[in-house]
């Protein structure tokens, strides 16, 4: 059994919490919150488990975290994941709403811009689906030449009756664009008003 403590937390969401994983630092686990069976994270595990016949060697990894089965903890069962940090510190990488709501010097809009147009070219040509994208379920890691690489973290899999976009590029382009349209993920600005209103 892995023993959790409370010096491994992370962070918190509506359905589960995240720790670092004790044994392997660049690691984590995910501990859901409610019965897994009425979880997010359950769809979010069966995607990963689909998308695991792929063949990895042809994706242009990472752009989300991968999954590496479950986990007996203290907590329940978890599950096991990539841990994002930056090249540069070594430090959790901060969100993509982190940015918006801090503006950095270093991590200018343009930056956002052109990080978050080649994470979506790269989540249509290898047709990965995120129910949930959303600007703080995306990761900013810092490489060492100081540009950043966004990586999805939480929300990736869909819940189609019919997986229609796990076999047509053009139908799952269709998807993801709808999806960055209903969380403004296509306008940065039209996101950061949208964040900071919600801490007003």
């Amino acid at each position: 059994m892995i023993e959790i403590k409370d010096k491994h937390f992370i962070a918190e969401g509506v359905y589960q919490k995240c720790y670092i994983h004790p044994e392997n630092e660049n690691l984590c686990i995910k501990i859901s919150k409610q019965e897994l069976s009425t979880s997010r994270l359950l769809y979010e595990i069966n995607y990963f488990k689909k998308i695991s016949k792929k063949n990895w060697k042809k994706f242009d990894y990472p752009f989300f975290t991968k999954y590496y089965g479950e986990v007996v903890t203290n907590l329940g069962t978890g599950f096991v994941y990539d841990f994002i940090t930056d090249d540069t510190t070594g430090e959790i990488s901060k969100t993509m709403e982190y940015y918006l709501l801090h503006p950095d010097p270093k991590i200018t809009n343009d930056m956002l811009r052109k990080s978050f147009e080649h994470l979506k070219s790269l989540m249509i040509k290898h047709r990965i689906i995120a129910s949930d994208i959303r600007s703080k379920n995306i990761c900013c890691k810092v490489l060492k030449d100081q540009s950043i690489q966004m990586i999805i973290v939480d929300g990736v899999g869909h819940r189609d009756f019919i997986p229609i976009v796990d076999w047509s590029s053009f139908f799952a382009k269709k998807k993801i664009e709808r999806r960055l349209i209903k969380h403004d993920l296509h306008d940065l600005e039209a996101q950061r008003a949208f964040l900071k209103s919600l801490e007003e």
